[in-house]
């Protein structure tokens, strides 16, 4: 089998390496916010229940080079739906489109549901049933200038809805965004952790989520839709996980006690219950774990803040303290230049991302 995995653009490198640690498996960057890898059936259950920094999974259905609407369709027609599809069942297709076209994702859509409804008529003497709201099996597909691929999604909602995310805001940090922060710190059981701008307490959660290796939980998977799949090997392997005991010192602290409240009730529903929450200002309380992990604001949900002191008041502390092993830390692209000059820490590497409709990015840095 042939899959593609969906990721943060600009976080594939860490997704290739989740991939690679967790499953053994190798994977290639398809493009900005995609891998492609080869893998089996039990990869299915796998990277659906263990992933952290992933967003979806598909299985490839096919790939090939096109630049009109009729050969996407010729494509999509050559496939024999009535091994993923079962005549009771609806299905779905959502399309996305980059570059320059004269159509849109809408019509791309249509074209590829036009041709699985031929293609299994054709088949089979029937006509499949259409439910874009709650369909049963959903196709992907994308087209990338000239680059196109089509599959079969697995997964559903994206992995990065946690089930445990029942308080945050809209500038709350994404979850794979934090988990994949956690790994950049290379955070390990004999180590601690703080978070100082805890915020609704990702950071903190998916610290102890990545030394607990706490799979995804309480949700529904696509794929267990799917009629061609044994789903007591996926019960097999939710029965087998064990989970591992956290030892390490996870603390997570904000000025705000309101948002502090919110960060608690949020570990106590991602049963991460052992982090220490307190209300503390960053500026000013001494910083001495060895892993510093930091979403800094960007003056979004507090607009009246003044970024360029924060910034310099926090460093400063920071740098006071000067005991941490790696800090890693997220901020707007605009806001570097309330960075301190010069920056007081080595900065050993940079990423790049997307965030909605934020461009940031994150730092890895030592002393």
């Amino acid at each position: 089998m042939e899959f593609i995995a969906t990721c943060t653009p600009g976080l594939e490198e860490i997704s290739a390496k989740e991939l690679k640690e967790k499953f053994k498996i190798k994977a290639e960057i398809l493009h900005k916010g995609a891998l492609i890898f080869e893998g089996k059936e039990k990869h299915i259950y796998q990277t659906n229940y263990f992933s952290k920094t992933l967003h979806r999974i598909v299985v490839l259905l096919a790939k090939g080079k096109t630049c009109n609407l009729e050969e996407i369709y010729s494509l999509a027609k050559e496939i024999d739906y009535t091994k993923f599809i079962l005549p009771s069942q609806a299905f779905a297709v959502k399309a996305k489109r980059s570059g320059e076209h004269e159509f849109t994702s809408i019509d791309i859509a249509s074209k590829v549901g036009q041709a699985v409804i031929d293609s299994y008529e054709q088949s089979t003497g029937k006509r499949l049933k259409v439910n874009l709201s709650s369909p049963d099996i959903r196709l992907l597909c994308e087209l990338r200038d000239k680059s196109f691929w089509l599959g079969l999604d697995t997964t559903g909602e994206s992995l990065h809805k946690r089930w445990y995310r029942k308080r945050s805001f809209i500038t709350s940090l994404r979850s794979t965004i934090a988990h994949s922060m956690v790994m950049l710190s290379n955070f390990e059981q004999n180590k601690s952790f703080h978070d100082p701008m805890c915020g609704t307490g990702m950071l903190a959660i998916e610290a102890f989520h990545y030394l607990s290796k706490k799979p995804n939980k309480h949700r529904a998977f696509a794929f267990e839709k799917f009629s061609w799949l044994n789903l007591e090997d996926f019960e097999k392997i939710k029965a087998l996980h064990k989970e591992k005991e956290v030892r390490a010192l996870i603390l997570a602290s904000d000025w705000n006690s309101k948002v502090v409240k919110l960060a608690k009730e949020n570990s106590l529903i991602a049963e991460a219950e052992k982090i220490k929450f307190f209300v503390a200002d960053a500026t000013k309380i001494k910083l001495s774990s060895k892993i510093i992990c930091v979403d800094l604001p960007y003056g979004i949900r507090i607009r009246k803040i003044n970024l360029k002191k924060l910034y310099a008041r926090f460093f400063e502390n920071l740098e006071r303290n000067a005991n941490f092993e790696r800090l890693v830390f997220i901020t707007a692209k605009r806001c570097i230049k309330f960075l301190p000059k010069p920056f007081p820490f080595c900065i050993e590497k940079f990423y790049d991302l997307n965030y909605g409709e934020v461009e940031a990015r994150i730092f890895v840095c030592k002393i």
